[in-house]
């Protein structure tokens, strides 16, 4: 797999390349992000359709389908029009500047009786759906499992994406819009599938600098949370996890003498990785 023009192409038989033409997306961009989504579709077929129609107001570079053919629809150099408002870090507007990535999945089902339907009423067989819980929520919910071969040509891309662009960082729609989206939903093996991609050990931590002056630190991810303190501008701190546009962090010192604080909660915008 490989990227000529902007375009995927491949030699190899077995790896499943379509091409498709929409007239959803804007001028040109350079990728510095990927940005993993569910398509919350009946089909790759259905959603291929769909982001091809003028009306949708919608589109993605790639879809997946659950046999692991790939679909592209726009060049990696072309904004698509799958973020719509994104924000995370000190990055806003993700359709400038990311590649975006739809794996056909229906996303989150409901339960009715002993069914597992859809938002479009769709049922789906027990065997294949996982009760788990969103890392933005509190309960759990019920989610359609990926197949082994979405996630293997979703990996493939990526080494190859990554490659090419020089991308450092792979997000899912929910860190960039954790308000509004829940794909690619807990399903999706995000930590391990970029431990790999990047060949990172399980302890590897990204590092953030506090980007402006006296930034608090607090103990739970809101405004509503008491503050330990405040960090000046510079401050070095890692990246522990995110809840909805909160990071919780380690500090790498301890800045309260009085107390003994060794993590806290501070907003994205705040930082710059």
């Amino acid at each position: 797999m490989k990227v000529t023009n902007h375009r995927l192409t491949t030699n190899h038989v077995s790896e499943k390349i379509k091409h498709e033409t929409t007239k959803n997306k804007g001028g040109r961009m350079n990728p510095q992000f990927i940005i993993i989504h569910f398509t919350a579709g009946s089909s790759a077929t259905s959603s291929i359709n769909w982001f091809k129609n003028p009306n949708a107001r919608a589109s993605a570079h790639i879809v997946i389908a659950r046999d692991g053919t790939i679909t592209q629809l726009v060049d990696f150099n072309q904004k698509a029009w799958h973020a719509g408002q994104s924000q995370w870090a000190n990055f806003r507007g993700f359709n400038d500047f990311s590649i975006g990535i739809e794996l056909d999945n229906p996303g989150r089902l409901h339960k009715v009786g002993n069914r597992y339907l859809s938002w479009f009423k769709q049922e789906y067989p027990i065997e294949n759906v996982v009760e788990a819980r969103h890392k933005h929520e509190s309960t759990p919910s019920f989610w359609y499992e990926y197949t082994q071969e979405q996630i293997e040509a979703c990996f493939e891309l990526c080494q190859t994406l990554t490659k090419k662009y020089n991308i450092q960082i792979v997000l899912g729609h929910d860190d960039i819009a954790p308000y509004r989206k829940d794909d690619p939903g807990p399903l999706f093996p995000m930590e391990s599938f970029k431990a790999k991609l990047f060949g990172r050990t399980g302890d590897s931590i990204d590092t953030y600098t506090v980007n402006t002056d006296k930034v608090n630190v607090r103990k739970g991810p809101g405004t509503s949370f008491e503050s330990y303190g405040t960090l000046s501008k510079g401050s070095k701190v890692e990246f522990v996890k995110s809840q909805n546009e909160w990071f919780l962090v380690s500090l790498l010192e301890n800045k309260f003498k009085d107390q003994d604080v060794t993590s806290g909660w501070i907003h994205s915008r705040l930082l710059q990785k």
